[in-house]
């Protein structure tokens, strides 16, 4: 049972309560309770859900909730509030449950989903487009008792259809099921009964929406397939219902890469159950070979690093991937022979694409890496 405010200490003595402001004392509470990669918890560089931002497996810093009885009336609902709450289906890092829709654990769970306000969920495409399991099934549950009015949706390369075959890529919120790469819905078409982007206005609770980012990222041979889906999303006018629409901000639209480890041609569940938490003297090991993954192509390329247990190799293994901003339209003189085919990152270059810290990758052989492009689009809701 909640204690009563007269059975709290007010802390009189306190200079945190009585010499510094609340806002002042909230502000604190604030940045000790956002979440942070844990650099002792490093991912896999050839796991699929290591990407900027998910280099490390993040952690909550709660401990200040348990330093008096006032702190903790004050703190409590910050960390869901203040937090992106991130879903995985599919591919999760080791230890995430994956399909998690918040069950039902108690009163104080309840409590926390109602401070919700930022939802990322990282998801196959099979999965946004499936109708009766996927995205609305997920939608209809989260909005139904919590009100986020932030969601973002990332689509990683791995997560395409057929992505291990190349096929085209093809996004469309008004198609429902796979969408036709060669057709392609217009403005004035109806969304279809089951399409994803139907969902927003079929469940009723996603109407507190405010913002939706979905970020999208293919290898950098793709970049016009990519490219053309953005051009296509500037006419997706997306209802919430209550007379609100989402409409595209294009002011806000973000081109950024990065340099990761390369996919092969299939993951398996088995295998990414194995793409274990490593403590720090352990990543380079993984990621250059090791027993159950030096002998499959399917995660590594077939050659090893020669003496990758040495020191020295695993000096070389960057703390975060290479970060690509597209917006900074500067150019970096690259050099290549005149008779070799540009690489991925002098054509990006070419592009107006600048390379921030590209000695992350230093030391790994350019067969186990790959350019990812990555593009962020923001809808915010209006009313009509």
């Amino acid at each position: 049972m909640a204690e009563s405010p007269k059975e709290i200490n007010p802390q009189t003595t306190s200079p945190l309560f009585s010499r510094i402001p609340p806002e002042v004392r909230n502000y604190i509470f604030k940045l000790v309770l956002t979440a942070y990669e844990d650099p002792q918890l490093r991912y896999s560089r050839f796991a699929p859900y290591y990407r900027p931002g998910y280099t490390c497996a993040h952690r909550i810093d709660t401990a200040l909730l348990l330093t008096c009885r006032l702190i903790y009336a004050e703190t409590t609902r910050l960390p869901a509030s203040i937090n992106e709450r991130t879903f995985w289906f599919y591919r999760s890092p080791p230890r995430t449950p994956e399909n998690d829709f918040l069950p039902n654990n108690g009163p104080a769970t309840w409590l926390r989903r109602q401070e919700l306000s930022k939802v990322h969920i990282f998801v196959q495409q099979y999965w946004l487009e499936h109708e009766r399991h996927g995205f609305f099934a997920f939608a209809d549950h989260l909005w139904e008792h919590a009100n986020p009015t932030h969601l973002t949706i990332t689509l990683r390369h791995t997560d395409w259809w057929w992505w291990e075959v190349e096929a085209p890529l093809a996004l469309d919120p008004k198609q429902s099921g796979r969408p036709s790469p060669e057709k392609h819905s217009q403005p004035s078409d109806p969304f279809e009964p089951g399409s994803w982007g139907s969902t927003f206005q079929k469940v009723k609770g996603l109407q507190v929406l405010q913002v939706l980012q979905i970020e999208l990222e293919t290898v950098e041979g793709k970049k016009g397939e990519l490219d053309a889906i953005v051009n296509r999303a500037k006419g997706w006018k997306i209802p919430l219902g209550d007379e609100k629409i989402l409409i595209l901000d294009e002011s806000r639209t973000r081109r950024t890469g990065w340099i990761g480890g390369k996919f092969g041609k299939s993951i398996t569940e088995i295998e990414l159950h194995d793409q274990l938490i490593l403590p720090d003297e352990e990543l380079g090991v993984l990621d250059q070979g090791v027993d159950g993954f030096d002998s499959d192509e399917d995660i590594l390329d077939e050659d090893h690093i020669e003496g990758s247990h040495s020191p020295e190799n695993l000096a070389l293994t960057p703390d975060h991937p290479t970060n690509v901003d597209s917006n900074d339209h500067s150019t970096s003189s690259g050099s290549h022979s005149c008779n070799a085919p540009p690489s991925a990152k002098e054509r990006l270059e070419a592009a107006g694409v600048k390379f921030n810290d590209a000695d992350s990758v230093k030391g790994l052989p350019e067969n186990k890496t790959s350019t990812y492009y990555v593009v962020t689009l923001t809808w915010r809701a209006h009313r009509l």
